[in-house]
């Protein structure tokens, strides 16, 4: 299967993948993908472990060798048939899941060693200059003489952001780098990301298996599973119109029945039973036996059995109900 996905109307192309392959004899990586993303855009890879996302990253930034394929960036080559441009000189940053700073350096030397060595080193003066800019974009200004060992994970996080950014890239690549916070500071850091490449008109590509966290941050999302792209799409595209049932059921939840349309939970109303017969129920209607019942403030998220359908759906209620209750189950016309 072929991934083509058509260019953006955010800006002019800054990356651009032809016919990209990389492949592993086990059968995994990435098939052959075509996808354009947009100067200034953020652009989320999402998808199941294993699923070519990660490999994708990796050849867009010089750390894997295509099988085939060109890769552009702002319309020159950086990988093709006879071309190869090595990672340093792409102009690009990336933040991982493993911060790697440094134990043994300051904040601001951790913040500052990109400027240090090879075609990115500049003077003295422009690196105090610049590192200063990059740790107050993030707000470790205060933490700059600690040592990582000092900080929080949420304060270590921003200095690996300040780190990518002190040597103003045009491309920001990010793997996964939010999995180890808690759920909360997932929230906040993200909020500040996606203000950051607001801010500063930058391209980031971002890789996640969360897809709230995908649908939240992106201007499009980029599905992917078994090494290949199923949609690229903006959020709520994505979500209300999923291209197949990997990705409707990938992103979000999906309600399934042998004769009702497949629905999305905040798309079905739940209302008493009030002794209707099943020979009576509206055409959209179906019953359901509450499984399980969980507060999740503000409402209660209910899984209910329903006769026809190959799992349990699960729907949103402001009322409180009890294992085995029976309720009917109506989904609206907007699913």
């Amino acid at each position: 299967m072929t991934s083509a996905v058509s260019a953006t109307s955010l800006g002019a192309p800054q990356v651009a993948l032809h016919n990209v392959r990389r492949e592993f004899p086990d059968g995994t990586g990435l098939h052959e993908t075509s996808l354009t993303i947009g100067k200034g855009e953020f652009v989320s890879i999402l998808g199941p472990s294993g699923c070519g996302k990660s490999t994708m990253l990796r050849c867009i930034a010089g750390l894997e060798t295509p099988d085939a394929g060109v890769i552009e960036f702002a319309g020159k080559e950086v990988f093709g048939p006879n071309t190869n441009v090595p990672v340093n000189r792409r102009n690009l940053s990336m933040v991982f899941q493993d911060l790697a700073l440094w134990p043994h350096m300051t904040v601001a030397k951790n913040v500052e060693f990109p400027l240090t060595t090879g075609s990115q080193k500049v003077s003295k003066s422009e690196r105090e200059e610049r590192v200063a800019r990059a740790m107050g974009m993030v707000g470790i200004s205060q933490k700059a003489e600690q040592r990582p060992n000092e900080l929080s994970g949420g304060q270590q996080q921003r200095v690996a952001i300040a780190r990518a950014l002190v040597s103003d890239p045009e491309l920001l690549l990010m793997d996964e780098p939010l999995s180890a916070l808690d759920a909360a500071l997932r929230t906040q850091i993200r909020s500040e990301l996606t203000r950051l490449a607001y801010e500063l008109n930058l391209t980031v590509i971002y890789v996640t298996h969360d897809q709230a966290e995908a649908l939240a941050m992106s201007d499009r999302v980029a599905v992917m599973n078994a090494g290949d792209v199923r949609q690229f799409d903006d959020p709520v595209e994505l979500y209300d119109h999923p291209a197949d049932d990997f990705v409707a059921g990938f992103v979000g939840v999906t309600n399934t029945h042998e004769t009702l349309p497949s629905n999305r939970p905040e798309n079905v109303e739940v209302a008493p039973i009030d002794g209707k017969r099943p020979d009576t129920l509206p055409a959209n209607s179906v019953v359901g036996e509450v499984l399980e019942s969980q507060y999740t403030g503000g409402r209660y998220d209910i899984r209910c059995n329903v006769d026809g359908a190959p799992e349990p759906w699960l729907a949103y209620t402001r009322h409180r109900l009890n294992r085995g209750d029976r309720v009917l189950l109506t989904v609206n016309a907007r699913s």
